[in-house]
């Protein structure tokens, strides 16, 4: 799951501490004391170490997947309140809706094993981690997930998954006992800063080709997807009403992970909301929409759909003439409100 670093930059090696101590004495001397020798302090590390190790990890890992297993059990977010959060907790609440409905396969499993994993060398709040999971028993690609840590009594928490898109390779990073540096929201060390990424994705999402950050990303499956489907929506409301659409970045996030050639890993969610007005006519929607509006299959005004997605995305560093590209990605219905 990892690729060949970019440039010839290798991780940051770990400064090896120096012990340094002096034996304290006095001597008498013509009558005269000497000064006590100064005893010199260990220096600081040049960085500061990994947030948590490998096995505080293998920890964390099982600690959430044993909430929601609890969670799964009860088809209710609660019991993992503790341990699921952000886009996470939205994408497994909406699950459980379409699971108590009948619908087959709707809950995602989330392996507890790992193939990669990546910290964060940092003495400050927020921390994350970033795992690569073993492949789910469905056969289906291999998640990435993004823990966080908000505050130093918090648990790590799920905050978000993406599947990682078939053929799709990790950037070089450091072992997770060393770790990489989170990257700040306004850094501008990386192509795009990431508090300005999701802006600038989601209007690839909405304007394609038009838009005047096309250039910066390459041409990934979660976009294609979303355009089939947007696609799929106006054509069915094309004799029927009106259709208008929305996609905006999640408040919440996104996280940022730097890499070992200067990159970054950045995830984050997006909310898309397509509503659809009625003219005179009916509207009949599919099972899974039907769950979210408590089992109304007809609608005689109007319709209101709410997605989630989330992304992984691999951002270069700064005046690099690659493009942003996607790892990952998850997308669902979360609601639905119609009358």
């Amino acid at each position: 799951m990892r690729r060949p670093a970019r440039t010839a930059h290798g991780p940051r090696a770990r400064l090896a501490r120096a012990a340094a101590g002096a034996a304290l004495g006095a001597l008498a001397l013509a009558g005269c004391a000497e000064p006590l020798p100064e005893v010199s302090a260990d220096p600081e590390p040049a960085t500061p170490p990994a947030s948590v190790t490998a096995d505080q990890v293998d920890s964390v890992l099982a600690a959430v997947t044993a909430a929601m297993a609890e969670a799964d059990a009860e088809g209710d977010v609660a019991p993992a309140a503790e341990r699921l959060t952000g886009p996470a907790a939205t994408l497994r609440a909406a699950e459980y809706t379409l699971a108590g409905a009948g619908e087959e396969n709707s809950v995602t499993p989330v392996p507890e094993g790992a193939q990669t994993i990546v910290t964060t060398a940092t003495d400050d709040w927020p921390r994350t981690i970033l795992v690569v999971t073993e492949p789910p028993a469905d056969l289906q690609a291999p998640l990435l997930l993004t823990l966080v840590q908000s505050a130093p009594r918090e648990q790590y928490r799920l905050w978000s998954w993406a599947r990682l898109v078939p053929g799709s390779q990790m950037p070089p990073t450091s072992p997770p006992e060393v770790g990489d540096a989170p990257v700040l929201p306004d850094s501008t060390e990386v192509l795009v800063p990431p508090e300005e990424l999701l802006a600038q994705y989601v209007d690839v999402l909405l304007a394609g080709e038009e838009s005047e950050h096309a250039e910066r990303f390459g041409e990934d499956r979660l976009r294609e997807s979303l355009t089939g489907l947007r696609e799929a929506y106006a054509q069915a409301a094309s004799n029927t009403g009106t259709v208008t659409e929305s996609i905006v970045p999640l408040d919440d996030g996104p996280v940022a992970v730097g890499t070992a050639d200067g990159g970054a890993i950045v995830t984050g969610a997006f909310v898309m909301t397509i509503t659809i007005a009625l003219d005179d006519s009916t509207l009949t929607v599919d099972p899974a929409t039907a769950a979210f509006l408590g089992g109304t299959e007809t609608l005689e005004e109007s319709l209101e759909l709410t997605f989630v997605g989330t992304v992984a995305l691999d951002v270069p560093p700064a005046g690099a003439d690659e493009q942003v590209a996607l790892l990952g990605g998850e997308f669902a219905l979360t609601g639905a409100t119609g009358a």
